[in-house]
């Protein structure tokens, strides 16, 4: 094996496209540009985000390796094998079984992962855990695990789900004992982590952004038209992500703002949302804005008054997450109006500057919200200062790269003494 110190190779697995996965992106960015060797591998999926997949490999200064998983014969296969490893697992009980039966990637990461020799592997998501455990006991290595999500939290509550968790259960009761560290990007997230599974309780990686993406100084008001604006975005626009009570918020609220949701919106999803926003009364303050690629949000969040989380808390990891939309708008000098979420409220009670808090899908509670800084010009302004304050000081991934980046150093220099 290499050195542990700057050089050393580090592979990040994730079962997602590159464009969906920013978190990977930083993260890889971050290590390389420390000194590390890094290999990234991701999937290759869905032709939509193939733009976004290739602007990053344009950019990447690391090793990619994608997985071709868009034969439709190939993906046919991959499901009987997971419908068969479900029944295994059930019949026996087998952990052998449960990573396959949870994910139809993980047989195709831990094939990719045990061809690339590393000195530390990264896994992002459940379905890597198995491949970074196999890699780094192939290699003799060492292994870690970033929680962006408290995963076993993904479903409400009932049985439904449950051949789900318990699959879920046996992937991470057998691979997070083992793992060098753990990360998790949120507090909330960290304490659910350390409770469920008895282990250390994961340090803190936010979803913070660049400080190089950021405005240059901040402004009183945004500047999109029609306005006011509440600007929310995501990959996908769909359910439960609040949008319905923001569409009743915004025809209740004094101050008609205007509702910009930025992301791919399906048809019928979006037919539903403008049926909503015309019986509402405001059929002409609803806006449907294009995808656009990571490295944009920023710049294009900047133009808007206000940002949206409306998390409605409808599961335990929704109730626990700090979104990249959070810190987005914190980085584009946007005030953050977020619905009272456990880890939104805490957010919101230490940084009551630059946000506003209302009763998540309660669209009386966030009209008042939104009239309370769109009606003060003066209090919108010091606001929108506050969040681009607390960016350019706090929240931004030059501070939460460093966490990274000594993790990683912390973890080969332990590997190398026990080598040794």
């Amino acid at each position: 094996m290499t050195s542990p110190h700057p050089g050393s190779h580090i592979c990040i697995l994730t079962p997602g496209q590159l464009g969906s996965n920013p978190r990977v992106v930083k993260e890889a960015h971050a290590l390389h540009q420390a000194g590390f060797a890094v290999t990234v591998v991701a999937t290759r999926m869905l032709e939509g985000v193939e733009p976004r997949d290739q602007s990053i490999l344009r950019e990447a200064p690391f090793r990619i390796e994608r997985i071709d998983l868009r034969s439709r014969a190939g993906w046919r296969l991959r499901r009987l094998g997971q419908e068969l490893a479900g029944a295994a697992h059930a019949a026996s009980g087998r952990r052998l079984f449960s990573s396959r039966a949870f994910s139809v990637f993980t047989p195709a990461l831990i094939a990719a992962a045990s061809r690339v020799p590393a000195d530390l592997y990264i896994a992002h998501y459940p379905p890597a855990l198995p491949a970074a455990k196999a890699a780094a006991s192939r290699f003799h290595a060492g292994y870690a695990f970033d929680a962006e999500d408290f995963h076993l939290g993904e479903w409400r509550d009932g049985p439904a789900a449950e051949a789900n968790r318990s699959h879920l259960r046996a992937i991470e009761a057998a691979a997070l004992p083992g793992c060098c560290y753990i990360t998790a990007a949120s507090p909330e997230i960290a304490r659910a982590y350390a409770q469920a599974y008895a282990v250390p309780v994961p340090q803190i990686v936010l979803n913070s952004f660049p400080l190089s993406q950021a405005p240059n100084v901040p402004t009183a008001k945004g500047t999109a038209d029609p306005g006011p604006s509440l600007y929310w975005f995501s990959q996908v626009i769909g359910p439960d992500r609040g949008l319905e009570c923001a569409i009743k918020a915004i025809a209740r609220a004094t101050s008609r703002p205007h509702l910009y949701l930025r992301g791919h919106a399906g048809a019928p999803y979006a037919g539903q949302l403008r049926r909503l926003a015309q019986q509402e009364g405001a059929p002409e303050r609803l806006h449907f804005l294009p995808s656009a690629l990571p490295g944009e949000l920023v710049r294009l969040a900047a133009g808007h008054d206000l940002g949206l989380c409306a998390e409605p808390g409808h599961t335990a990891n929704n109730a626990f997450a700090l979104s990249n939309k959070l810190f987005t708008y914190l980085m584009a000098g946007l005030p953050a109006i977020l619905s009272d979420t456990p880890a939104q409220r805490a957010f919101a009670d230490s940084h009551p500057l630059a946000t506003a808090l209302f009763t998540a899908d309660d669209a009386a509670s966030l009209a008042a919200s939104l009239d309370s800084l769109l009606q003060d010009p003066a209090r919108l302004a010091q606001a929108r200062a506050s969040a681009f304050d607390l960016a350019q000081k706090t929240y931004n991934w030059d501070r939460e790269s460093v966490i990274v980046v000594d993790l990683a150093r912390q973890s080969l220099n332990g590997s190398s003494r026990r080598r040794a």
